[in-house]
């Protein structure tokens, strides 16, 4: 395969992208009466190397189609050691401008070293654009694709209604609109910037609303929480801007669905993300009664399952439940007794004790003796001593984990101030029912916990990744909420109308109230 090396231009326009109006209806582009060119970046490969161009795609399609699907699926990688082919089972990315095969983690990385943007999918022969990091829809390059390469007699296989819909549905979108900005303070609202910056930066929601999964044109309700939602991820991904958002529709939407939200005074971000939730499932096919097969996107990503397990200390009868949730509320007082002996040498000073977010989890999970006023035994047929156990039977795409912070009293209330530690990449296996159902009885009666945080060390192991950090600064009553976000490789801290590039050590040492983590990788 020739090579072909384009100097990119200095302006930076955009790929495709669907455009609503104020109602949400699908407007066509005032920008562009049609998708002459998938991007910016592919209209500088075309102009510069047209015929190249077409050429070496055509040849990747028929390695493609043509050839065993084993030969586009191998690929060279330094992980070999010593440079062997690897035959990859997911797909590989094959270059438009040299002959280089390459897997989805070293694509990007081409991109940066030989300024190679274009790959094409071995698959199905989709255009990647490392500028503009997304897959392009350019009409040349997509005619020869529905054709496998194959020279034929000049025809259109695309009817007149698919060019319609695509002149309809298409716009410039600016490579930078990526989701990244903040969202004005509208009188003590942080509480609901916090948790609106998570979920815009979630890729399941995310997906979800940008794919018309909810469909404001159609939709009849009344300032519908989602139909807010809705508006909020076109803007922030069809349009480049700088300045602050005001999430008027939300804050109203929110009003009225809960009337405890409404007025300015501060509010909690744990309470706001759990009405939220519950009203983006109402609002996207779910209902009031609903149980654990419902397939709103709510449930899709954040719904799991305790086992819940209470053994009589007399008959030994176990009683198991299972019982919903859709985050996992830690405590975080220190109570262990090497904690407060630790305390004690700190000379009272709780930043020297922190506590770990898996010792936390631990402590979720572990065995508690409930007193036998608490507990009637259905087998006994009286009330006796038991022992109770929760163990995560089923674990969320994405998982909220509330650290309780703030503890109310009769007469008082006050905010937790413990320092926890928590890690870029959780194992949750240790922490699941069939973790604790596979310990061996030697292990039970030992008493001793697993403080073995090396998510190497189980034989089974379910990486989750950090993707979000809501904090609260200052005291109970007169605090302020901010968030970390991961877009990409890089955090960014949300304060407000203020979006600021962090580091992972900045974030590391935030002191959590909500922490969001998003399973590694996904069965397909």
């Amino acid at each position: 395969m020739d090579t072909i090396t384009v100097t990119p231009k200095g302006a930076s326009l955009a790929s495709p992208k669907v455009v609503k109006n104020s109602k949400g209806a699908i407007v066509p582009s005032s920008q562009m009466a049609y998708v002459e060119y998938g991007c910016e970046h592919m209209r500088d490969m075309m102009e510069n190397a047209r015929k190249l161009t077409l050429h070496n795609y055509r040849a990747i399609l028929q390695d493609i189609h043509e050839k065993p699907s084993v030969i586009a699926q191998t690929h060279r990688t330094p992980a070999a050691g010593d440079g062997r082919p690897v035959v990859a089972l997911r797909p590989v990315y094959l270059c438009l401008q040299c002959p280089s095969v390459l897997p989805e983690a070293e694509r990007d990385q081409h991109v940066e070293a030989k300024l190679h943007c274009f790959s094409v999918e071995s698959r199905d022969g989709h255009i990647y654009c490392g500028n503009c990091q997304d897959f392009i829809y350019d009409p040349d390059l997509e005619l020869r694709r529905l054709q496998k390469g194959k020279k034929r007699k000049h025809e259109d296989p695309i009817t007149t209604d698919e060019v319609k819909l695509i002149v309809n549905n298409s716009t410039f979108l600016p490579c930078r609109a990526i989701g990244l900005r903040g969202l004005y303070n509208m009188g003590q609202t942080c509480f609901m910037s916090v948790i609106l910056q998570t979920l815009i930066h979630n890729p399941f929601i995310r997906n979800f609303y940008l794919a018309e999964g909810h469909r404001t044109v159609d939709c009849e309700k009344e300032a519908c929480v989602s139909c807010a939602l809705d508006e909020m991820f076109v803007e922030f991904h069809s349009v480049e801007k700088t300045e602050g958002f005001g999430a008027v529709s939300m804050l109203l939407g929110s009003w009225l669905a809960a009337e405890a939200l409404a007025g300015y005074q501060q509010q909690d971000a744990h309470e706001y993300m759990q009405f939220i939730l519950n009203a983006l499932h109402l609002q996207n096919g779910g209902s009031s009664d609903c149980d654990s097969d419902c397939k709103c996107i709510v449930h899709r990503t954040f719904y799991g399952k305790l086992s819940s397990t209470v053994t009589c200390d007399k008959c030994r009868n176990v009683t198991a439940t299972l019982d919903p949730y859709m985050d996992l509320s830690l405590d975080v007082r220190n109570q262990s007794k090497k904690r407060k002996l630790n305390l004690q040498e700190s000379n009272g000073d709780d930043s020297f004790s922190p506590l770990d977010l898996r010792e936390c989890l631990e402590r979720f999970t572990s065995r508690e003796k409930l007193a036998a006023t608490e507990y009637t035994c259905q087998n006994c047929d009286g009330q006796q001593t038991v022992t109770k156990q929760l163990s995560i039977k089923r674990l969320p795409p994405v998982l909220p984990i509330h650290l309780k912070r703030f503890e109310h009293m009769k007469s008082t209330s006050s905010k937790i101030e413990t320092k926890v530690k928590f890690p870029m990449k959780l194992d949750l296996y240790p922490y699941t029912t069939q973790y604790k159902a596979s310990q061996t009885k030697a292990a039970k009666m030992s008493g001793q916990s697993n403080t073995n945080y090396n998510i190497n060390t189980p034989a089974h192991s379910i990486p989750y990744e950090l993707s979000s950090v809501i904090v609260h600064k200052g005291k109970m009553d007169s605090g302020h909420y901010v968030s970390y976000s991961r877009e990409g490789n890089d955090w960014f801290l949300f304060d407000d109308s203020k979006v600021v590039l962090v580091s992972e050590k900045e974030v590391l040492g935030a002191e959590a109230y909500l922490l969001f983590y998003m399973v590694g990788a996904l069965e397909v």
